[in-house]
């Protein structure tokens, strides 16, 4: 997913299941800008354009959302889940998926006819009331563990990706194109071309619309006395690790001592195992301009300098944890912003100047709790997603290819991106389009 080059991998790995997705309802919808499109050109000229963009959409997606149980209660207050949290993950894609097509017609199965916005909203509301095989006091033992603050959260599990249901509606109804694409993925080659000026993605019928987003959380555990390593971004950091002289340019072990933030320091959660966790670092990305919006947040003890400077007051008004979160994004393969601080005075524009490779460079954004390895704080994210439908490429060999993948892979190299940019489609671990055909192939 975004960020650089790294799958990010989470030490721990649970989907939202069947009883709590019946808990928390349904996923809410990611409420798109549509006045950002036509702005493209304006944001990737201004980085405080886009940076103003960015923070306007990580507000959106931590708004506060009442859960479908009421009589789940957290300190006597009905309890409330950020908007993305209620998202969709692959498992409750694979239940959804099962329940539309298998509603289908024999015929319209062997067709590979759509799904329509209807078949999918039975499907989806379905999915909600199922709890598929929780029984009634397996429901009624889930509510009984929301005690506090942490355990509220715990509801949305700690996945590693969450899909909108603008994102998951669109694969769901295009699953005959994306499963049928799959055996011919190496065939889209460098110099690929698309067939149409409106979708250059040829496993869909069209681009994923301006409401599909999806984000990757990276997630630490947080008891047994477990720590955070910790990570700086200042101007002196972000140089030496371009320049490759620090941690072979990629983020390392960490800075100074280890960390243990509190509950009210960092985005924290207790699953229903009575594991917790913290998450350190967070994409999101947003289909709101072509080519997407590529936003990351990642947890500081510095909160409030570089690339927390600008925290605006929508997100300061959300309190802890929020607070201490900073924020990067990218719009665009290559920077076009001709003032290297972006218009920013003090720490913010001196980390921006260390980043800023000339008009014409290619662009930076890396998150150091989700970025690893040599040179992954070199990258982009944009980059090495435009990759992301060849299942013989990898992160790492792209990032150790120099000639063939110039900039750390943040060279635009491709017209043509089967996946509209998405690892999750053909690659694993999520592979979603392996979930889909799967249940196809269960048909005769």
């Amino acid at each position: 997913m975004f960020g650089g080059c790294s799958d990010g991998a989470t030490e721990d790995d649970s989907d939202l299941r069947a009883g709590e997705r019946k808990i928390v309802g349904e996923a809410v919808a990611y409420p798109a800008d549509t006045t950002l499109a036509p702005r493209v050109s304006e944001l990737a000229k201004s980085q405080k354009a886009r940076r103003e963009a960015a923070w306007k959409a990580v507000a959106k997606i931590l708004k506060p959302i009442s859960v479908r149980e009421k009589t789940a209660k957290n300190d006597g207050k009905v309890v409330k889940l950020p908007l993305f949290r209620t998202w969709y993950g692959k498992d409750d894609m694979d239940r959804v998926f099962a329940k539309a097509y298998g509603d289908l017609t024999p015929a319209d199965r062997k067709a590979g006819r759509p799904l329509t916005a209807d078949e999918l909203k039975k499907a989806y509301t379905w999915n909600v009331t199922s709890a598929a095989s929780w029984s009634d006091a397996d429901y009624i033992a889930r509510v009984k563990q929301i005690t506090d603050a942490q355990a509220a959260q715990g509801l949305g599990g700690n996945t590693r990706v969450s899909y909108s249901p603008g994102f998951a509606s669109h694969l769901l109804a295009n699953y005959a194109p994306v499963t049928r694409c799959m055996p011919k993925l190496d065939t889209f080659g460098l110099d690929a071309k698309p067939a149409s000026a409106t979708n250059f993605a040829p496993c869909f019928a069209a681009e994923f619309p301006a409401d599909a987003a999806l984000i990757k959380a990276s997630w630490w555990r947080s008891d047994f006395g477990m720590k955070l390593p910790r990570h700086t971004t200042s101007a002196a950091s972000l140089k030496a690790r371009l320049a490759g002289t620090l941690d072979q340019g990629g983020w390392g072990a960490g800075e100074g001592d280890e960390l243990a933030p509190g509950v009210n320091d960092i985005y924290t959660v207790t699953l229903s195992d009575g594991a917790n966790f913290r998450m350190a670092g967070l994409h999101l990305v947003t289909k709101e301009l072509r080519d997407w919006m590529w936003i990351t947040l990642f947890w500081s003890d510095d909160p409030d300098t570089d690339f927390g400077a600008d925290r605006p007051a929508a997100i300061k008004a959300l309190g802890a944890p929020w607070d201490h979160y900073k924020m990067e994004v990218i719009v665009a393969y290559d920077e076009q912003d001709p003032d290297p601080r972006g218009g920013y005075t003090g720490t913010l524009g001196d980390a921006l100047a260390a980043v800023h490779p000339g008009v014409g460079g290619p662009s930076w954004g890396s998150n150091p709790y989700i970025e690893r390895g040599p040179k992954n704080a070199q990258t982009n994210c944009i980059g090495c997603h435009q990759h992301s439908h060849n299942q013989a490429f990898s992160s790492e060999s792209i990032l150790a290819d120099e000639a063939k993948f110039p900039k750390a892979g943040r060279t635009k190299l491709r017209q043509v991106f089967p996946a509209d940019y998405s690892w999750s489609v053909f690659h694993g671990p999520e592979l979603l389009a392996g979930v889909l055909d799967a249940r196809v192939r269960a048909y005769p």
